[in-house]
């Protein structure tokens, strides 16, 4: 069994942010001072999941306002994969922390790259409903995809969405980079 634990800013940059760098291509990384940003505002989380008391995994979740959680850069080390940790990492965050539900985005599942369809079978299997938008961040195709306890429509997941990029990114770098994809 798993342990999911907040960790702070500083325990993230020590312990995890080589790995974060290496796991994540450069072109899906944020700008490290918008992190630290968000997370001097209250809207950043860092967790560390543990087991048998070693790391094995982490995930950023963000939450303002009146929006649904949002999770963002979710690792399971490679070693610890296809066991079901990362299952039970989402269960924890769904029972747990982001009990109104939780919202995310995959890059777009396409025929000729397996990691896309394993992590789009990956939340599905958690939950996930997979939103009928597509969007374009930064030359990067993303769907959205969510596990929310109420009825949402396309166009208020789109809003919620690119709430959560305007905070990350700024509202320049948004209106250069990001739209969605008709």
């Amino acid at each position: 069994m798993i342990d999911v634990i907040e960790i702070s800013i500083e325990e993230f940059k020590k312990n995890f942010y080589d790995k974060y760098i290496k796991l994540f291509p450069k072109d899906e990384q944020r700008d490290w001072k918008k992190v630290e940003d968000t997370y001097s505002k209250g809207i950043e989380h860092f967790y560390k999941i543990v087991l048998d008391n070693k790391s094995i995994g982490f995930f950023f979740l963000e939450k303002f306002d009146n929006n649904p959680y949002y999770i963002d850069y979710f690792a399971v080390y490679k070693e610890y994969q296809d066991k079901g940790y990362g299952s039970q990492a989402i269960k924890y965050i769904l029972d747990n922390i982001a009990k109104d539900g939780l919202v995310a985005e995959i890059e777009k599942v396409v025929d000729n790259n397996p990691i896309t369809k394993k992590r789009f079978m990956f939340y599905e299997k958690s939950g996930f409903k997979l939103i009928e938008s597509e969007y374009l961040l930064y030359g990067v195709y993303y769907m959205p995809i969510i596990n929310i306890n109420k009825s949402i429509t396309k166009e208020e997941v789109d809003k919620i969405m690119f709430n959560y990029y305007l905070i990350n990114v700024g509202k320049e770098e948004l209106d250069k980079n990001c739209r969605i994809v008709e």
